[in-house]
């Protein structure tokens, strides 16, 4: 979801440039979804590109190459298999950059795409900057720099009179590259460009709320846990635990409820030290209640903890003749138990013990039979406490 700052900026882009800001939303949409940073708050979004830091060393620093390789961030032809296999997280991304930055920092910078458009870091020169690492210094600066950017690759790459005329094939032919079908780029963006022209109107109507900006948000984060309402991580992240705990509050005070701030919520926000109560049937409720009530997460916790009993009773025959046997059992459960990595535990414990397979069978049964229980109790406190609420 975009913050307001960033659909305002892009709005006065396109207005500056005479494109359909609609059109250019759609596209920074379809880039990075309007998260103009990494979790560190500083790096600019990015997607490290294995095949451009091949060729890129191949051009700039060839005798970098084979380490490149053989630190796996280096490849000849992109392969969906191996282009982003540790990059589904932002630590993931950062990681990877970190480690290629280390064989050259100006190359892996050149290799990577960053910032609200995604521009790639081997078009810098192109685009006016010194090279991609001077580049990449300039969009950690903030939201207008990286859509400067973003307006500067348009330009130069003669794109604007596709997006003037909304012709999304040609522009992602231009933009994203001759693959661009195998992500349906045209189709996205033409599908996110019809919705942000209807959420433009909204938004002048007052019928739609942006994702509120990182200040905002955390000051509405802490007082809203201040007075009890669950808002998660106080990460600065208008999510929907945010947004269920600003509507929940709205709720209690009479205020129109819209999940996001704004003037009235905020004054009274800052007024109120009045916490909020849990309703005495949620804060004495049992499992009984949760399962009554059809609570997935109990019926998935009861179905594990039956299999962990039916894997306990398994081994218990299987080791029946084994005189003693049981009595050590427990006395392995409690050891497993005390160790940080439970599964790693588990699989360390059953190599073992693999002349005597069914001991292992018992760890595994009571081992997850207990973290099956955790998750019970670990729900009805949630359900007590109202984390669930908002």
């Amino acid at each position: 979801m975009f913050s307001q700052e960033i659909i305002d900026a892009i709005v006065q882009a396109a207005k500056a440039e005479g494109w359909p800001a609609s059109a250019l939303l759609a596209v920074v949409e379809c880039e990075t979804s309007g998260k103009p940073f990494e979790q560190d708050g500083h790096t600019p979004s990015l997607l490290f590109e294995r095949h451009k830091f091949y060729s890129e060393l191949q051009k700039h620093q060839p005798s970098k190459l084979k380490s490149a390789i053989m630190a796996g961030l280096a490849i000849p032809k992109w392969s969906r298999n191996t282009q982003y296999k540790d990059q589904g997280t932002s630590a993931g991304r950062l990681n990877v950059i970190a480690k290629a930055r280390k064989i050259d920092e100006e190359v892996a910078n050149r290799a990577a795409s960053w910032g609200l458009g995604q521009t790639m870091g081997f078009n810098a020169e192109r685009l006016k900057y010194p090279n991609a690492t001077e580049m990449v210094d300039e969009l950690s600066k903030g939201i207008a720099e990286q859509i400067d950017a973003l307006v500067r690759e348009i330009k130069t790459s003669h794109l604007d009179k596709f997006l003037i005329a909304k012709n999304f094939a040609s522009f992602a032919r231009g933009y994203n590259g001759a693959g661009y079908k195998q992500n349906n780029y045209d189709t996205r963006m033409k599908t996110a460009d019809e919705r942000w022209e209807r959420r433009l109107g909204q938004i002048s109507q007052g019928e739609f709320y942006p994702k509120p900006g990182k200040t905002v948000t955390l000051v509405y984060q802490t007082k809203l846990k201040e007075l009890g309402f669950n808002v998660g991580k106080l990460d600065g992240d208008w999510g929907d635990l945010t947004t269920g705990a600003c509507s929940a509050f709205q709720r209690r005070e009479g205020l129109k409820v819209t999940g996001h701030p704004n003037d009235e919520t905020t004054a009274l926000l800052y007024k109120t030290e009045e916490k909020r109560e849990i309703a005495p049937e949620r804060a004495s409720a049992t499992v009984d209640d949760l399962r009554s009530a059809g609570s997935q997460t109990i019926q998935a916790a009861d179905k594990g903890s039956l299999m962990s009993k039916i894997l306990v009773g398994a081994g218990a025959l299987g080791g029946a003749s084994q005189t003693g046997a049981l009595d050590q059992i427990q006395g392995m459960v409690d050891k497993v138990n005390q160790l940080k990595g439970v599964m790693d535990s588990i699989h360390d414990t059953a190599h073992a013990l693999a002349p005597y397979w069914w001991v292992g069978v018992i760890v595994v049964g009571f081992v997850t039979w207990k973290l099956y229980g955790d998750v019970i109790k670990r729900r009805l406190h949630d359900h007590q406490t109202g984390v669930h609420l908002g």
